[in-house]
């Protein structure tokens, strides 16, 4: 499925809004974009109040840390008590939910404001409830792949959790259920080291989130977490290679979905002669002569 069609699905079999909502082709009245026009067959002539129109803005946002942005714009007859009811149902709906659309990396909506508006002289109240859409791209890099000896390292140490890289997703995942770790590579920087002749050395700086609502779990998890990494000392590699652990700094205060909880620095070194080269196809050479 597409994220339209995740979204869609995910607000129409919530039984509140199921409930509430006017229906549409005896659908629930949720729609991308636009409304039908009020003169469709498909009201039957009923009441086309509340309903609820949604749109995506995929236009990347630096200063917010996220990918873009989903409105949902919900509109009813003036009852705020009935628009907060589902205001309230469409936030739980959607807030620490991952969702996996077809061809797509896994994503988060996170709540960030909530407009309400009046329209019609004052016959219908309109609710737009913005979110920002956070994207959890995968992370896989060079041989040995400092991200990826990471997440192995999460995985055995809580086997019974969900790891970004090393676990398949599903279309939703609920971390309130099974909680979500995710690595994210921030920098590599060349460094100083031995062996320089046959050895490159390299600083990784890895944030890790765990995407949890409980935040009680979360901090015995992420302490747990840091503090075999600190007694380890190092996380070893695909290429059974060492990669030292060397800074370690855990904010648990730190927003779980956009900056991750814990900063790890590891050095670790490659073989210079195991860097492959980039071959070159689709290349021919025609004899002119």
């Amino acid at each position: 499925m597409d994220l339209n069609q995740l979204l869609y699905r995910r607000l129409s079999q919530d039984n509140l809004l199921n409930g509430t909502l006017s229906k549409y082709a005896d659908k629930p009245a949720i729609f991308n974009t636009e409304f039908p026009p009020d003169q469709q067959e498909g009201w039957n002539g009923k009441s086309q109040y509340p309903r609820i129109s949604y749109v995506f803005n995929k236009q990347v946002d630096t200063k917010r840390s996220s990918s873009g942005q989903l409105t949902v714009a919900l509109y009813d007859i003036m009852d705020p008590l009935e628009v907060e009811k589902m205001e309230v149902a469409i936030r739980n709906c959607l807030q620490d939910v991952v969702m996996k659309p077809e061809g797509e990396a896994p994503m988060c909506f996170a709540w960030a404001r909530s407009e309400p508006y009046i329209l019609e002289g004052n016959a219908v109240l309109c609710k737009e409830i913005v979110f920002d859409i956070l994207e959890y791209p995968a992370q896989e890099t060079t041989d040995p792949d400092p991200v990826m000896a990471l997440n192995r390292y999460i995985k055995n140490l809580f086997p019974e959790c969900i790891v970004f890289g090393i676990d398949e997703l599903s279309e939703y995942t609920i971390p309130a259920d099974t909680p979500v770790f995710y690595s994210g590579l921030k920098s590599i920087d060349s460094t100083d080291g031995h062996c320089r002749s046959s050895l490159s050395w390299f600083n990784a700086v890895i944030s890790v989130h765990l995407l949890c609502p409980k935040p009680s779990l979360r901090l015995k998890m992420m302490a747990a977490l840091h503090q075999s990494l600190a007694k380890d000392e190092e996380i070893i590699m695909f290429d059974d290679s060492p990669m030292v652990v060397k800074a370690l700094k855990m904010n648990n205060n730190a927003d779980y979905l956009r900056e991750g909880q814990m900063s790890l620095t590891g050095y670790y070194a490659c073989l210079k002669d195991a860097f492959k080269q980039p071959g070159i196809s689709g290349v021919s050479i025609n004899d002119l002569t």
